[in-house]
């Protein structure tokens, strides 16, 4: 997340932690027992001990799991549809973090739905702000009408609310989510969740990823399973842990099990561990690149960020120079994070296709979720996707600079 206003938020949740730390009166947050060592790697959730898997991590068994469950999925839509001679198609969707210009993936989608070739995903995946956006994406068309809501109507009073001398005295967040936690309840309601169920039953796969702060590693949950076993309240749970950025926002529970004990996890924004991802590393080593019957596949990424650098010179000032540090940083992995994807995609002979945020789009305040600015990005994203201007077939970092500025302005011309 890369806008001035949620770098504030993570400025100042440094600071808070700062003053709790030499402050003699904080009060300690509610303890929790957290798994051992030993076994934390092992923790299930209660009940579904396949809702979730490491996103750093696979193993052969699991592996070829994907590898089978991929080819099922593609020969029984082949089926289905008669058995066509030019085969089928498998569209996976990948969407970023990047807090308010979520509005980015949101205006797109609707306008990829007006153009009139918006496919049914296969897999559809979300980090962040794409992880609150995934479920409706994954739902299809009939939810655009929730994105725009979400995007044209919400400003900051509907996502948090600041809370620093509640943090003075121990709270684990600058920012209370509770305004969040009920938006989620209200938009990702039995309707929607029974239509994530549905999906999955058909094979398709909706992916959320968050990060287990104990363990410092990604976790990518099965949102399809967690939907068809009826537990709503950790759908939503999982939807929110993947927005908590941690010092801003206090993290998420997650009760588990392991050896036979109770614990309690610790969730946060799965942008810590990852910007973008389209599954666990490694997962199409096994996936064959070619079926008895044609298969296109294609991974289309939105990204919600501006990618291209920018040259800004640095006010002399601490803040400053941190701040635009944290964006470097964040944009270095974020180029990982693609060239990983752009990578797996060759593997798979898969085409590779990627939106993301123009340039030119900069909120005018400093308000860390501007409806203004947001509703003027919804509408961009979404002319883009009608024009058919929205696609990059490489990430920008494997372009080079020459190709990148050639390609940017091509979309702005249109041609």
């Amino acid at each position: 997340m890369r806008r001035g206003a949620l770098v504030h938020l993570r400025r100042a949740a440094t600071v808070i932690a700062a003053l709790i730390a030499v402050s003699a009166c904080a009060i300690r947050a509610p303890e929790r027992t957290a798994p051992p060592a030993a076994l934390y790697d092992a923790a299930i959730i209660p009940g579904l001990p396949d809702a979730r898997l490491w996103g750093d991590d696979l193993t052969e068994a699991r592996r070829a799991a994907v590898a089978r469950n991929l080819a099922e999925v593609e020969r029984g839509r082949w089926l289905a549809l008669g058995r066509p001679p030019q085969g089928v198609t498998t569209d996976v969707l990948a969407m970023s973090g990047g807090g308010p210009d979520g509005a980015f993936a949101a205006g797109l989608l609707t306008g990829w739905t007006e153009a009139g070739d918006r496919p049914e995903f296969t897999v559809v995946t979300g980090v962040s702000v794409g992880a609150l956006i995934a479920p409706f994406a994954f739902a299809g068309p009939d939810y655009d009408p929730a994105l725009r809501k979400i995007f044209t109507e919400f400003d900051t009073a509907d996502v948090a609310e600041l809370r620093i001398f509640a943090a003075l005295r121990g709270a684990l967040g600058v920012a209370d989510t509770q305004p969040l936690r009920n938006q989620i309840r209200a938009l990702a309601d039995a309707a929607l969740i029974a239509r994530v169920a549905e999906g999955h039953r058909a094979g398709r796969r909706l992916l959320i990823l968050t990060t287990n702060i104990d363990a410092a590693r990604p976790v990518i949950w099965n949102m399809g399973a967690i939907a068809a076993a009826g537990e709503t309240a950790l759908f939503q749970d999982v939807m929110l842990a993947s927005a908590s950025i941690p010092g801003a926002f206090p993290p998420v529970s997650v009760a588990v099990t392991a050896g036979g004990e109770s614990f309690t996890e610790f969730h946060v924004d799965g942008g810590v561990t990852r910007s973008v991802f389209v599954g666990p590393p490694g997962f199409y080593e096994d996936v064959p690149r070619s079926q008895p019957y044609p298969v296109r596949r294609t991974f289309h990424v939105i990204q919600n960020n501006a990618l291209a650098p920018d040259y800004a010179p640095v006010r002399e000032r601490l803040t400053a120079i941190a701040s635009r540090s944290l964006s470097t940083l964040i944009r270095n992995q974020t180029d990982g994070d693609l060239a990983r994807i752009y990578l797996a995609a060759q593997a798979l002979g898969a085409d590779f296709r990627l939106a993301f945020v123009p340039q030119r789009f900069q909120p005018a305040s400093t308000a860390a979720f501007d409806r203004a600015y947001m509703t003027a990005l919804f509408e961009a994203a979404a002319q883009m996707a009608r024009d058919g201007q929205a696609w990059l077939d490489a990430p920008p970092a494997m372009l080079g600079r020459a190709r990148l500025q050639a390609e940017l302005s091509r979309r702005r011309a249109g041609g």
